[in-house]
C-alpha cells in the first residue's frame, strides 16, 4: 500500500478519533438501557453517537478523495518526468511546438525549455 500523504494522514486520525468518540453515547445508550443511567439519558445519546459515526465516515470518504488525488499528481508528475526524457532529445523548435499545444507532452516540453533556458543564462 502507498504512503499517505499529511493530510490523508490527518484525515485518518480524525475518522478513528470519531469512532473512538462516538463509542462514549453508545455505552452511555447501554447503561440507559439497563437502567445504570436514566432511560432519558440513553434515548439522548443514542444521536449523537449516531452523528459521531457520520462525522466519522464523512472524513473518512475526504481522506480518501485526498489520498486518491495525491496519488493521481505522484503519477501525473512521474508521466511528465518520463516523456521530459524522451523529449530531451529534440531541439528547441520542436519542443516549442510540442509545448504550443496542451497536456502532458506540453508541459513537459516546457519544462525542458526553461531548464534549457536557465542554463544558458548561467553560462552566458
Amino acid at each position: 500500500m502507498a504512503e499517505l500523504s499529511a493530510g490523508a494522514r490527518n484525515y485518518r486520525a480524525l475518522m478513528w478519533g470519531m469512532v473512538l468518540l462516538a463509542t462514549v453515547p453508545f455505552v452511555v445508550f447501554v447503561a440507559g438501557v439497563r437502567g445504570v443511567v436514566p432511560r432519558q439519558m440513553g434515548i439522548a445519546a443514542l444521536p449523537l453517537g449516531f452523528a459521531c459515526l457520520v462525522a466519522a465516515v464523512w472524513l473518512g470518504w475526504r481522506g480518501h478523495r485526498q489520498a486518491l488525488a495525491d496519488r493521481e499528481r505522484v503519477g501525473r508528475t512521474t508521466m511528465i518526468m518520463a516523456i521530459a526524457a524522451q523529449l530531451g532529445r529534440q531541439d528547441d523548435a520542436a519542443l516549442e511546438r510540442i509545448a504550443a499545444k496542451s497536456g502532458p507532452a506540453a508541459e513537459a516540453a516546457t519544462w525542458i525549455l526553461a531548464g534549457r533556458a536557465e542554463k544558458r543564462a548561467r553560462a552566458g
